[in-house]
């Protein structure tokens, strides 16, 4: 019998171990009493010696998605409260979790932090039911579990040595568990802060994001209450840490009492359904007035903190993004009306529609020529579905103000940000994919978050590269041609695979900041590893030198839905990630090529889209003309052509009339994209212009799976985004090795001859 148990049970009747309930403790064999260790596919585990003592090492999940678990059956169940005391080795970095799960103020000692002694992690059961087995995960060395009736000795924590070190200053943004529903849940919010701040700083991560709601603080009508986040600022400032909020006025859940039940509360209504969403309209006026008062007394209260790491802004849409609700929650989080669609059916947008036709054409009669109809007045003019529209101009009309009106939303949030914190970090949510339905233009947002020294935090990453490419690449486009800082979020879960594919999105974009959901990290058994091991990489990031762009047809996006609707059946965006796989290149939007961004270029590819503005068509036609090229694919869907339908440009380039410029049109389907992509590919490899990094890169013979980038350093950026090892020959000689979800830095002199 192990010392342990036999020392408990001499002295139960008042001794240490007296509220002993249950236990079980490893050893040659393990002793089990009331508590057992199940053998489980997801809990394969064996005992053998650490540190001196026996113990349970758990084999990690076999894939990339999961954890390994300890599965403890519990028999008999307490019948009122009881701890549950796992003794582990501390050894590595992660966060242990029991489920079913417990509060945060009822844990302590769950983050892992590498200090190579015997822990202890203790929850409290207020109401125990342990009728299934519990799964205990983030913990590799099991020593022993105990279940006691009485509170066992917390143990002081230690230090939170940082296990991965930044020469090179970055904005490295996690979450701990803070969010809580209202404010009477701040002794939650503080424990998630104390239990999971020490794990957030070991792995060198230097801001905090929380959520800022007005609810929060104004209370009562014009009655600011900072004390919730004075709170958890000084939470994070304990552990060395620097604050990263998200301000919100206008999403459903952030909303005051007071606000929601006065007349003032003015919620977007779908045009589909005319149902109202109880996220704020921002065609009333008065939202703008509660949203800039809101901004200010946040920046005269925390603005010049030195633990404000920067901001990020919340203007509208489910979670704040930039952007029309989508698929979020209501007031108190409640389930809501929402979808996918458009919000302009309420009464102010109507009116603000009719505004902007009003300044747009100089009487009616101007508009019904461009629009095919017969209105007598532009009060009889109603927001309406785009697919009901009869002509092109009536619903790219629609669409530009529609886009338009979230743009000039978001741009007075950054315009009264900056007032409010002249020297603050500050990023606009920049949300969605690009339809038209959720409003977001990414070049607009990208030129005015410039102009007040202000960046974009994209929120829509996933677990695969491909994807986050095709759908981010818009924005930071943008952001590198107009200046605009540029930083990247997930949309929800990542795996390891998508730790490494944003890690390599924001290195191959010369990205200022990278935020992580600490679940991103701790919810499998291989992702901690890969951020350590890779992330000091961030130190090497660089914008890339890039030569070839994908037309972005803003206008084809705007007469028809289906262009982005559909995300992962796009044929844009699925044609877009084919042509990733065989170089790294751009998108250039009409907006950016009306501001010049065609000079930054060597050749312009179209990918899906053959609708243009007829002065869109002309700045491309000139810039063909002085030396450009173009590759245009006739199938499936005709010439390029303007809006109303001239493609004489396109014929004059057919018949060889393109200056000192050269047109390549491919005759294939371009459907499926593969095809089409090498093709493009194969043309690039001709064209002299190209710089010799870029005609190396392009030579490059890379494995299914392997991107490259080339980068502003001269380096070149590898990913390996495949199951297995990859090896990749250099143009310069030698081979590079990649393992699975890896990624390299190669400098200049060692992957291409001078």
């Amino acid at each position: 019998m192990p010392f342990a148990l036999l020392l408990c049970l001499l002295v139960a009747a008042g001794g240490a171990c007296a509220g002993e309930i249950a236990r079980w403790e490893a050893g040659s064999p393990p002793v089990s009493r009331g508590i057992v260790l199940a053998v489980h596919p997801e809990s394969d585990w064996h005992i053998e010696t650490a540190a001196g003592q026996p113990a349970a090492r758990l084999k990690p999940a076999a894939d990339y998605f999961h954890r390994a678990a300890f599965l403890l059956k519990i028999d008999p169940a307490p019948s009122g409260a009881a701890w549950l005391v796992a003794e582990y080795l501390d050894r590595g970095y992660s966060l242990i979790t029991i489920s079913p799960g417990v509060p945060q103020r009822n844990q302590h000692g769950v983050a892992r932090l590498d200090s190579g002694r015997f822990r202890r992690a203790v929850f409290r059961f207020d109401k125990p039911r342990f009728d299934r087995p519990l799964r205990l995960e983030g913990i590799e060395y099991l020593r022993s579990v105990s279940l006691t009736d009485s509170a066992p000795r917390l143990e002081p924590l230690p230090e939170a040595k940082a296990a991965v070190g930044f020469r090179v200053p970055s904005e490295r943004v996690t979450t701990a568990a803070a969010e809580v529903p209202s404010v009477e849940s701040l002794e939650e919010a503080l424990a998630g802060l104390r239990n999971q701040l020490p794990l957030a700083r070991a792995l060198g991560f230097n801001g905090i994001e929380s959520y800022v709601r007005w609810g929060f603080v104004e209370r009562k009508p014009g009655v600011y209450d900072w004390s919730f986040y004075d709170a958890l600022l000084a939470e994070i400032e304990k552990h060395g840490l620097q604050w990263f909020p998200m301000l919100l006025a206008g999403s459903g859940y952030a909303l005051p009492e007071w606000f929601y039940e006065s007349s003032e509360n003015k919620g977007f209504v779908c045009l589909e359904h005319g149902i109202q969403h109880d996220t704020q309209t921002i065609f009333y006026g008065n939202q703008a007035n509660y949203a800039q008062r809101f901004i200010a007394e946040f920046g005269r209260r925390y603005g010049p903190r030195q633990s404000l790491l920067g901001i990020r802004l919340g203007p509208s849409g489910d979670y704040g993004e930039a952007q029309y609700p989508a698929k979020g929650p209501g007031y108190k989080w409640r389930e809501s009306h929402t979808h996918i669609g458009y919000w302009a059916a309420d009464p102010y947008a109507q009116e603000a529609f009719r505004d902007y036709l009003r300044a747009l054409y100089p009487d009616i009669a101007a508009l019904n020529r461009a629009w095919d109809e017969r209105f007598r007045s532009f009060y009889e003019v109603r927001t309406f579905l785009p697919v009901t529209a009869v002509s092109r101009r009536k619903r790219i009309d629609f669409a530009n103000w529609y886009m338009g009106a979230m743009s000039d939303w978001c741009q007075k949030w950054a315009v009264w940000a900056r007032e409010a914190m002249p020297q603050a970090s500050i990023h606009q949510s920049s949300g969605g994919w690009g339809p038209v339905e959720i409003g977001t233009d990414y070049s607009r947002q990208a030129r005015d978050m410039a102009r007040v020294k202000g960046g974009l935090r994209l929120t829509n990453e996933a677990d695969n590269f491909a994807d986050n490419f095709s759908i981010t690449r818009m924005a930071s486009s943008a952001a590198r041609f107009y200046g605009a800082r540029l930083g990247y979020e997930p949309g929800g879960y990542g795996s390891k695979r998508g730790v490494m594919a944003r890690l390599y999105n924001t290195l191959t974009n010369g990205g200022d900041h990278l935020f992580y959901y600490l679940s991103n990290l701790t919810a499998n058994d291989h992702a901690i590893e890969a951020w350590l091991h890779y992330g000091p990489l961030l130190d090497q990031r660089a914008k890339p030198i890039i030569e070839v762009a994908a037309f972005y047809s803003d206008t084809t996006i705007k007469l028809d839905d289906d262009v982005l609707r559909y995300r992962f059946a796009s044929a844009f965006l699925t044609k877009a990630r084919a042509l990733r796989a065989e170089l790294d290149y751009d998108y250039v939007s009409e907006q950016m090529i009306l501001d010049g961004a065609l000079d930054r270029y060597k050749a312009l590819v179209f990918l899906w889209g053959h609708v243009t503005e007829k002065p869109v068509l002309e700045r491309i036609d000139r810039w063909l003309r002085g030396g450009g090229t173009v590759i245009y694919p006739v199938q499936p869907r005709g010439l390029l052509m303007t809006v109303d339908g001239d493609t004489s440009a396109a014929r004059r380039w057919q018949e060889g009339d393109t200056g000192r410029g050269r047109a390549v049109f491919y005759l294939g389907d371009s459907i499926p994209g593969e095809p089409y992509a090498r093709f493009i590919a194969g043309e690039l490899r001709r064209l002299p212009q190209l710089r010799p990094e870029t005609q190396a890169a392009l030579k490059l013979r890379t494995p299914a799976g392997v991107f490259w980038s080339v980068l502003e350093s001269g380096s070149l950026a590898l990913l390996n985004f495949a199951d297995e090892e990859a090896a990749v020959r250099l143009p310069g000689g030698g081979t590079v090795t990649l393992a699975p979800y890896a990624v390299a830095v190669v400098p200049t002199g060692q992957w291409r001859k001078r």
